[in-house]
């Protein structure tokens, strides 16, 4: 029982419950007072509480007897701050419970879980500079080349970037963090209210958080760069020449269309691409972002067909049951995931 306070509080907190949202949920069959004690250890639980437990806070039983093995380094926590409290925690601890699974699966089948990449390594203090990080980070990095970016969170997970989505008030975008000195995950918000253009942006921005050293530079220069950097993954430099061909005095909002749907990419970032490139003028700029938010904006839900998803957790999970290393019911448990549910979805289909 020596991890059973510090779980339970992460697990209550996973769940954005207070200590009286928790007792209500339980049917009062635990009073907040109760439920106070047992998180400071003062209580300890019997098997009917554990169970019930379980059951209200959506986790197994072995995840109330772990370590608390992650810590967050680093992270943009700045970026919950428009949310309330309890929100932020929620996003917080599930993304700590998700890295904890990853690591322990990982581990089980002898993997490293470090980024491609050492954790805030290129320097950059400009947007010329930051265009540069995002260039080796196709090139070098990822390897990618200047093809479009299909599925940026199955890539990232790919190669050994972490990646938690979850659901949260559209004020919040993202965050990043790295763990330990060598790993790192990207958070970002899957909410239906968020164009799945501005997701995949954040996703690249927070990898710029991730790869770029950004040390003593004021915090909106900070996403100023990491924007830029994203644009660029997003859409490099030889493929914004291309489709405008050299400076304008117009563009054409069908044209952006047809960018933005094969690369995933807003109307309103292929614009400032545009003119980091010198392609458009900074007056003409003003002028398209006045006329997007009056007359485009809601467009932005429309016209880009891709998916963001990734099933790179679960196929390790599989792998594992495969390979035996794990059993079913350790791989369901893991997933946060009843045993007959994880087989139906995942293990009913065997070869033999």
């Amino acid at each position: 029982m020596k991890y059973f306070p510090d779980r339970l509080k992460n697990a209550r907190k996973m769940n954005g419950f207070s200590l009286q949202d928790l007792s209500d949920s339980l049917g009062n069959s635990l009073s907040k007072q109760a439920l106070n004690r047992l998180e400071t250890g003062e209580l300890k639980p019997d098997g009917e509480i554990l169970s019930r437990l379980c059951k209200a806070l959506h986790v197994t039983l072995d995840y109330f007897f772990k370590d608390n093995s992650v810590v967050l380094e680093q992270a943009e926590f700045r970026k919950l701050q428009k949310l309330p409290l309890k929100e932020q925690e929620k996003v917080r601890s599930r993304t700590v419970d998700f890295l904890e699974r990853c690591f322990e699966t990982e581990n089980l089948l002898g993997l490293n879980n470090e980024l491609p990449f050492a954790p805030k390594s290129f320097k950059a203090k400009n947007q010329a500079e930051a265009e540069k990080a995002a260039s080796k980070m196709r090139i070098e990095v990822l390897k990618i080349g200047k093809d479009p970016i299909f599925n940026i969170y199955e890539m990232l997970e790919e190669t050994n970037i972490k990646v938690f989505k979850t659901t949260a008030d559209k004020s919040f975008s993202g965050m990043s963090a790295v763990i330990g000195g060598k790993a790192g995950v990207i958070v970002f918000n899957d909410s239906r209210e968020i164009p799945m253009v501005r997701k995949r942006f954040t996703m690249l921005h927070e990898l710029g958080h991730l790869f770029m050293d950004l040390e003593g530079i004021e915090e909106k220069e900070s996403e100023r760069l990491c924007d830029a950097f994203a644009g660029a993954m997003l859409l490099p430099d030889e493929k914004v020449l291309e489709y405008f061909g050299g400076k304008r005095v117009k563009v054409y909002i069908n044209e952006l269309k047809m960018i933005k749907k094969y690369f995933g990419i807003s109307l309103t970032a292929i614009m400032y691409r545009a003119k980091a490139l010198d392609l458009v003028s900074d007056s003409y700029l003003k002028f398209f972002m006045i006329n997007y938010n009056k007359h485009y904006k809601a467009q932005e839900f429309v016209g880009y067909e891709g998916q963001e998803e990734s099933h790179h957790f679960v196929q390790l999970l599989v792998k594992a049951v495969a390979q035996e290393v794990i059993t079913s019911a350790k791989a369901a448990s893991l997933n946060n995931q009843i045993l007959g549910d994880f087989r139906k979805m995942y293990l009913d289909n065997a070869i033999k």
